[in-house]
């Protein structure tokens, strides 16, 4: 059994350092900002729309390190590897010995938790705070003094600081303690505190907040509503292949199992009978996660913002404590481990498959600019496919994006679709053409882009063929890529 578990923990710990070799848009913007310094790097937030801790983390860890892929990605590797020992810890504070070995090893092996822990994002840190806070909670719920509540108030400040929807987790945390007062339930106000504590950390941000929720936004996607719950489990369990819908199905039942299974037995029995569960703590757990996503779908409902999978890791750690408290409630331990067993090798060969998937067609198109000229004009459209390529293209070349001829180094999302929907392809390309002189100019473009259109791009294309001629095909989009990229060369005159 050691072995086993041993062996489950090293492989989880490896796939978390490994990833393909290019950074895609969202590691390569993060990238773009840390690297600018203080204070540079909070007017660079006030356009991206983050909040700062997880830049600033990546700028110190950049200074020891280095920027290249594996060395930026390895900060969130070191982060999701720290998670795993506070699963230990809140697991078995939640569901005992069984719980806390669960715990682990769904966390080592989960396919969205590898994901992310080989990404430059800051979701492993969400996870690793998650965790943290649901220990300072459960010690604050059975300790009196400041000590707990000071420590429940940092994490959930750290949380704010970090990702924008802790506000959502912290809600749900608060009408969970909120019923607790009423049913007067120990330590709920201490916790409650902490939450307050927590918020008065966030204040000197504000300021940068009213501007991001002024002027930027999530313009890439519609509003995601309630889709939040299934975006949220479609990515928990690493996609929609069969064996991801298999472990996924297979993690939810042992949610509704955590929720209906009541001990009928006396003493050490492992005997359950189904019900509905006592347990405050496991329907706290069910509000801090299912919950959290009610509330994040009813806010981009009323903020027409967007839902992403990526950030429902505000709410993975406590679904994945569910289920480990079903597994926990199992009747004998060969069932418990045999249901473990193939939990775990389901998360490590879906996780695997992530693991072999190109994210980007970056440095491909990259590689081809080595045969454009010095002073040749590339031109992003839209210019979200500007950093990932940005970073990897020689030397010499005028890198621009569409609409205004910006700089590529990073995307800039103030006022993202009013700039971008008041555009016009033929002028930006009379404009690319006079920029270009004499020069070749090289586009490169993308599917599937709410702003800019498709056919925005395409009608940039079709106005630059007008201008220079027929360009030819230097890379061509492919599918499988979530960051597919086309390239063309148009001659120079």
């Amino acid at each position: 059994m050691p072995l086993a578990v041993g062996a489950v923990l090293l492989t989880g710990v490896v796939l978390r350092f490994v990833a393909p070799p290019d950074l895609w848009l969202d590691e390569a913007q993060s990238v773009a900002i840390a690297r600018l310094g203080l204070p540079d790097l909070f007017q660079g937030l006030r356009e991206d729309g983050a909040p700062p801790l997880y830049y600033l983390l990546l700028d110190a860890w950049m200074a020891l390190f280095g920027d290249s892929a594996f060395a930026v990605r390895a900060l969130s590797g070191v982060l999701s590897v720290l998670a795993l020992p506070l699963a230990w810890v809140l697991g078995r504070r939640l569901a005992g010995r069984r719980g806390g070995l669960a715990l682990v090893l769904l966390l080592a092996s989960s396919p969205f938790a590898i994901r992310y822990g080989s990404e430059t994002r800051m979701y492993s840190l969400v996870v690793l705070l998650v965790l943290a806070g649901g220990c300072a909670v459960h010690w604050a719920v059975r300790t009196r003094g400041a000590a707990p509540v000071v420590a429940v108030g940092l994490v959930a400040a750290a949380l704010l600081l970090t990702h924008y929807w802790s506000f959502f987790l912290l809600t749900a945390v608060g009408l969970a303690c909120l019923v607790g007062v009423r049913q007067h339930r120990p330590g709920a106000l201490r916790v409650l505190a902490g939450l307050v504590l927590g918020g008065l950390g966030f204040l000197p941000w504000l300021p940068s907040l009213r501007v991001q929720l002024a002027h930027t936004g999530t313009p890439w996607a519609e509003a995601g509503g309630l889709s939040s719950v299934t975006t949220a489990l479609g990515s928990w369990q690493g996609g929609g292949g069969a064996p991801a819908v298999l472990l996924g199905d297979a993690l939810f039942c042992l949610v509704v199992l955590a929720l209906v299974a009541v001990p009928a037995g006396t003493g050490g029995s492992r005997v359950v009978r189904l019900g509905l569960s006592r347990s405050w703590t496991r329907w706290c757990l069910l509000a801090t996660s299912a919950g959290t996503l009610v509330v994040a779908g009813v806010a981009s409902l009323l903020t027409d913002s967007a839902v992403g999978g990526r950030y429902s890791s505000v709410a993975f750690p406590s679904f994945l404590a569910l289920v480990a408290a079903g597994l926990a409630v199992l009747p004998g331990k060969r069932a418990y481990a045999a249901v473990l067993v193939v939990l775990v090798l389901l998360g490590l060969g879906v996780a695997v498959g992530h693991v072999r998937t190109p994210r980007t067609q970056g440095g491909e198109v990259a590689e081809a600019l080595e045969r454009a000229a010095p002073g040749d004009t590339v031109a992003f459209c839209p210019d979200q496919l500007g950093p990932a390529v940005s970073r990897l293209a020689p030397p010499g070349l005028d890198l621009v994006v569409y609409p205004d001829l910006r700089p590529t180094g990073r995307v800039d999302w103030t006022d993202y679709a009013e700039r971008n929907g008041s555009a016009d392809p033929a002028r930006v390309a009379a404009a690319l053409a006079g920029r270009a002189g004499g020069h070749a100019i090289w586009v490169v473009t993308g599917n599937g882009y709410r702003v800019p259109s498709d056919s925005d791009c395409r009608d940039l294309r079709v106005a630059l063929a007008a201008l220079r001629g027929e360009p030819e095909l230097v890379v061509g989009l492919k599918a499988n890529v979530v960051e597919g990229m086309r390239l063309d060369r148009f001659p120079a005159p």
